[in-house]
């Protein structure tokens, strides 16, 4: 993997000698860290390596992006406030960062909506060629932040943050019968708190209750794989955060609404530092 290190970012690029776009960028802070936050869905890039085996509709590969997350931060605050932000660019539906090693590759043969994306697959070798360049570096980086910031804090702290869409489809119900077709402004989840203290998430519940009616727990998500593989490393607090898609864009059309997206963003932004901060002071070495 080529390391270059450009005004601003980090760049982690492609071990190729050709132009290619970095998988992902990762935000370093310009002060001592205090927390990583992880931004896995909202990439839109295909590599040329993977187009030969999805459909050639950028719409319906697209489907399940968390479209414009990246965009409902203030990085640049956040890097201020000594928190890392690791962000990637890939497509989830070559790669998802959100599924286990063996289940990352294509993991998506239908979009949530039922249409087919996935034309055929490669075999193993180019298969495991592709996971071991677009998979495993994001999370060898993310894990690297955490263990450096575990150097500074007896309890470090890690939000994975994602975007879900405003209404279930079948494809949801089927992950999770019970939930309700309306959706929460926010969804919080920690495993049923298996991956954070409780006072970890209600904190962020109680800050993003300032501005939004509707903030759950677990309802109705309680994680994904990344939330899972960060409990393997000790003494994390951590937790998924999914923002309904309408309360920040137009969802058919794909774009952020400027009304509802531009407020949003110093209100998540200040609900990170806030929570980072309050638990770097209690947590510091």
């Amino acid at each position: 993997m080529l390391l270059d290190k450009l005004e601003g970012p980090w760049y982690f690029l492609h071990m190729s000698l050709d132009n290619k776009p970095a998988i992902f960028e990762l935000y370093s802070p310009h002060v001592p860290i205090i927390g990583v936050l992880s931004i896995p869905h909202s990439g839109e890039i295909l590599p040329e390596e993977f187009k030969e085996y999805l459909i050639n509709d950028p719409v319906l590969i697209a489907r399940d992006v968390d479209y414009g997350v990246h965009h409902l931060v203030d990085i640049e605050k956040l890097n201020q406030n000594g928190i890392a932000v690791i962000k990637s660019n890939i497509i989830r539906t070559a790669i998802d960062l959100n599924r286990s090693r063996d289940k990352c590759f294509l993991n998506w043969e239908k979009n949530s909506h039922g249409e087919k994306i996935v034309l055929k697959r490669p075999d193993k070798n180019t298969e495991e060629k592709l996971i071991q360049t677009y998979y495993a570096p994001y999370y060898e980086v993310m894990t690297a932040m955490i263990n450096e910031l575990k150097y500074k804090m007896k309890i470090a702290s890690f939000i994975d943050l994602h975007s879900m869409p405003s209404t279930p489809t079948e494809y949801h119900y089927q992950q999770n019968p019970n939930q309700k077709a309306h959706r929460p402004d926010f969804c919080l989840s920690d495993d049923f708190g298996d991956t954070c203290e409780s006072s970890f998430i209600e904190t962020v519940k109680h800050l993003l209750e300032k501005h939004y009616s509707q903030v759950k727990i677990n309802d109705p998500y309680i994680g994904g794989h990344i939330t899972k593989y960060i409990t393997t490393i000790p003494e994390v607090n951590n937790i998924q955060i999914e923002i309904k898609r309408d309360i920040y864009m137009d969802e058919s059309k794909r774009e952020l609404i400027r009304d509802l997206s531009e407020p949003l963003k110093p209100i998540l932004t200040d609900c990170l530092i806030q929570t980072f901060t309050k638990f770097w002071e209690k947590y510091k070495n």
